[in-house]
């Protein structure tokens, strides 16, 4: 049935002819279409991330630790959606994804302004990220307001400190953990598709490919919530590519 106070129908809530138009769906080349559209998911999923992380330091600046709890809980099942990704992108043949990294160009996931806010964001903040070639003035203008904000590690520090029932303050960590190690092995996953196509190679944007991911897959987004916190090995790492 249909009326005036009828609810849209799917189409109109997910707004699909005009995400279809702009999705990377519609190339001739199959292997160029699972390539970007995965991308373009990936960066999805990266602003989903980021509305989590903001809604988990809002929960611990306001001290809920139960509501920050749940806030994070979808965080590392996105992320592992996100290594799943990459499982796709591995069953290309490895002439087809050198011709789509040929086409490229220079652009990389190096350019990813939302993972680098998701970084800064959570706490890892390395300024030297500004200056990447191929951020517009906007990606830049978000990464300094991002660098001006809270950290969740910073609201999670305060709570910790300020919450006297212990056990909420690990449920929060335990939380907290579990979305550092997904994205740690989401590196992990990363490092081993570079090495697949790429072996010791070049990687995108003049890195050192794999070996560059490998030693990233070690930084630690929110280093507190780890055995050793801030003082622990890796907890910062070195600047490279998303």
């Amino acid at each position: 049935m249909s009326g005036p106070n009828a609810s849209p129908p799917y189409g109109q809530v997910l707004r699909l002819d005009e995400l279809l138009q702009v999705a990377r769906v519609h190339d001739d080349d199959v292997d160029h279409v699972l390539f970007l559209a995965t991308h373009q998911s990936c960066e999805i999923y990266f602003a989903v991330v980021l509305r989590h992380l903001e809604a988990v330091r809002a929960a611990l600046d306001a001290r809920d630790g139960a509501l920050a709890v749940r806030r994070a809980a979808p965080l590392p099942v996105l992320v592992a959606t996100l290594v799943h990704q990459f499982d796709g992108l591995a069953t290309l043949p490895p002439e087809a994804f050198h011709a789509v990294r040929d086409a490229l160009g220079d652009a990389s996931g190096f350019q990813s302004a939302q993972y680098r806010e998701i970084e800064y964001l959570c706490g890892l903040r390395d300024s030297r990220f500004l200056n990447t070639a191929g951020f517009t003035d906007a990606d830049r203008k978000r990464l300094r307001a991002r660098l001006d904000e809270r950290s969740v590690q910073e609201a999670y520090r305060d709570f910790a400190a300020d919450q006297a029932e212990r056990e909420s303050v690990e449920r929060v960590r335990g939380a907290l953990l579990d979305f550092d190690e997904a994205f740690a092995v989401w590196r992990a996953r990363h490092a081993v598709l570079a090495e697949r196509f790429l072996g010791g190679g070049t990687g995108t944007a003049g890195s050192d490919g794999a070996a560059y991911l490998w030693r990233a897959a070690r930084r630690r987004l929110v280093p507190d919530v780890w055995p050793g916190g801030a003082d622990g090995p890796d907890a910062a790492g070195e600047a490279g590519e998303a």
